[in-house]
């Protein structure tokens, strides 16, 4: 019994050195320095789940914040959040650049691209809608989401109850408006995916149904979640949006959600459960 115990204690050793020394997400910039824009976004991912800071290194190459050589295989988790300039840098546009995503996806990998990152769905040829791209809008007006017909069970909604809100009849998320960013209006909804979350104003705007700012790709073994239009906005928070936990709490969901999609497994990794990744990547 004795040498039971210290064969589990062991096990149990070795496993939180791995996880400790692990980084499970990415949050990948297009140039070599974290704008003003993205920064909230950033402290938050890095805050709450370790995540890693990427560059391009090159098409198809990435690095980390030191320059060492780093691959989309080495996270369960990539999260390209764009809003400080309303394009897409020609980089991403190569054919190597594009085929690193989605061969990440299809082994496995999950992927998150929020704001104007979301038209990269459509580059990479997965959305035959065509997305805008727009500039900032510091309207301070309230903007939320609201459950796409039959979704109002998905991931993305859960606790939103318990904080009283209802995911059928609209959930405010953000004051801030929105800096540089993508959705499919007017030529939504997305076609190439899930819709799984709508935009949503009080009262109902009339351009309803064609934003869709939030759609889930199944790419071969992986998934790819979009976020645009008002919906990844925490600089929303630090101006004290009082709809800030909302934002949160969205945006936790989605991480557990594309967590635990992901092959964590299939990328040379410990066959852990997100949950526990997560516990010990606080």
């Amino acid at each position: 019994m004795k040498s039971i115990y210290i064969l589990l204690s062991a096990v149990l050793m070795l496993l939180s050195a791995n996880i400790c020394n692990a980084a499970f997400m990415a949050f990948l910039e297009a140039e070599d320095a974290v704008p003003v824009e993205d920064e909230s976004e950033y402290n938050w991912a890095k805050s709450e789940y370790g995540a890693v800071l990427i560059f391009p290194d090159g098409a198809g190459k990435f690095k980390n914040e030191k320059g060492a050589a780093v691959k989309l295989s080495d996270f369960s988790i990539v999260w390209w959040h764009r809003a400080n300039a309303n394009t897409i840098p020609p980089l991403f546009l190569e054919d190597a650049m594009m085929d690193a995503f989605l061969n990440f996806a299809k082994s496995g990998g999950s992927v998150f691209l929020s704001q104007v990152a979301l038209y990269y769905v459509y580059s990479m040829g997965i959305e035959p809608v065509v997305p805008r791209l727009c500039a900032p809008n510091v309207d301070h007006a309230v903007s939320g989401i609201i459950a796409a017909k039959g979704q109002e069970g998905h991931p993305f909604f859960d606790g939103f109850k318990q904080m009283g809100e209802d995911p059928t009849k609209g959930i405010s998320i953000d004051c801030y408006g929105h800096d540089c960013m993508s959705d499919f209006y007017p030529n939504g909804p997305a076609q190439g995916g899930t819709i799984a979350v709508m935009e949503w104003q009080d009262p109902l705007p009339g351009w309803f149904g064609q934003v869709t700012p939030m759609v889930e790709y199944k790419v071969g073994d992986g998934i790819i979640v979009t976020s645009g239009w008002r919906f990844t906005v925490f600089r929303s928070g630090d101006e004290d949006c009082e709809f800030h936990d909302n934002m949160v709490n969205l945006h936790k969901n989605i991480m557990n959600y594309l967590g635990t999609a992901a092959a964590v497994s299939a990328k040379g990794k410990l066959p852990l459960t997100w949950g526990f990744v997560k516990r010990n990547t606080q």
